[in-house]
């Protein structure tokens, strides 16, 4: 059963979390897209299990037309791979997409019905549009049925080239209370320091502590807390200072930020992958160059074709005729 639906809020009304942007371009749609924005909004807030849809399914239509998810699926093959999921994941955009299908396909129909194909220069634009799409899908079809070779040693090839942005350095979790000297004598900062390192050391709450002694901006959301961080992002004096604690120990550092209690909470060390840990993902990067490989030999086997011929004759009418730049006339007298 088909209903008709005159506004979205007939239908559903976003949940509160839903942003405010998606409200606004909620109001922006054209009542199709709006109607299918609602319909996926329905369908990922009820569930994400649901199975994918027929290719055959319908997804808009209207008296002279259908959209199917035969169609979307067509057109997503315009975007990369790795941003697909980002795409159907906004219902706004995915909804202006179908729309945009189905007017293509409405002018389409029109155009066929009114010989549009037939035209010379249409006709040629829809033979280039075709020998593309071929071309791409006879690139993934060399891809798949290239030989299968031995990929041990261009994977080690690969894991030798790459082994240094395969390490991981070490990565220490700290806490830390920075006392500055912007509206304090040094000795008084100093000894407010001292006052901190005494309690964090007796074991009192790390976090209360920070609350109640940092000048740090940030103490209120981290109470004090830095995440896993390599040495190379902190302030060196910090750094350095960290680097050289065993975990629950404490010290006083000055930097250009002012007097800090450190403390360290845990250090993971840094991590070199042998070839074997990173096996896995070397054979897979060997893979796809080896396959890039494979394609780039059949592509010179094509641009070096002994029978090969440019008209160049004909290449030079195509260019362009550039008009003529008359010479500067001639200067008259001498210059003073």
């Amino acid at each position: 059963m088909t209903h008709t639906i005159e506004t979205v809020a007939d239908l559903w009304r976003p949940p509160f979390f839903f942003h405010n942007t998606f409200r606004s371009n909620m109001k922006q749609l054209s009542k199709l897209a709006a109607l299918f924005v609602t319909a996926t909004a329905i369908a990922f807030t009820t569930g994400t299990n649901a199975q994918a849809p027929k290719s055959d399914a319908v997804l808009a239509s209207n008296s002279r037309v259908s959209v199917t998810y035969e169609d979307l699926l067509a057109e997503l093959q315009r975007l990369p791979e790795e941003h697909r999921m980002d795409f159907l994941l906004n219902p706004p955009r995915l909804a202006k997409v179908v729309e945009s299908i189905l007017i293509a396909k409405v002018m389409a129909t029109e155009a066929q019905k009114s010989g549009l194909q037939n035209q010379p220069n249409v006709a040629a634009e829809i033979r280039n549009q075709t020998e593309r799409v071929l071309a791409k899908y006879r690139r993934e079809e060399l891809a798949a049925n290239a030989p299968k070779i031995d990929l041990s040693a261009l994977s080690r090839e690969i894991f030798l080239t790459r082994a240094k942005d395969l390490q991981r350095p070490a990565l220490y979790t700290s806490w830390h209370t920075l006392i500055k000297l912007t509206d304090r004598a040094r000795d008084v900062a100093l000894e407010r320091a001292k006052l901190v390192k005494e309690k964090a050391d007796a074991g009192e709450e790390l976090g209360s502590i920070a609350r109640k002694y940092s000048d740090d901006d940030s103490v209120s959301k981290n109470a004090g807390y830095i995440q896993p961080t390599s040495l190379d992002v902190l302030d060196s004096a910090f750094a350095k200072a960290l680097e050289k604690l065993q975990p629950n120990e404490s010290t006083i550092v000055e930097t250009e930020y002012g007097i800090h209690v450190v403390r360290l909470i845990r250090m993971v060390p840094s991590y070199r992958p042998t070839f074997e840990d990173a096996k896995p993902a070397m054979l897979a990067e060997a893979d796809k160059v080896y396959k890039q490989r494979f394609e780039e030999t059949y592509l010179n086997e094509i641009r070096n074709d002994p029978t090969l011929r440019f008209n160049k004759e004909v290449l030079d009418q195509v260019r362009p005729k550039l008009p003529q730049i008359p010479p500067p006339p001639p200067a008259t007298g001498r210059a003073r």
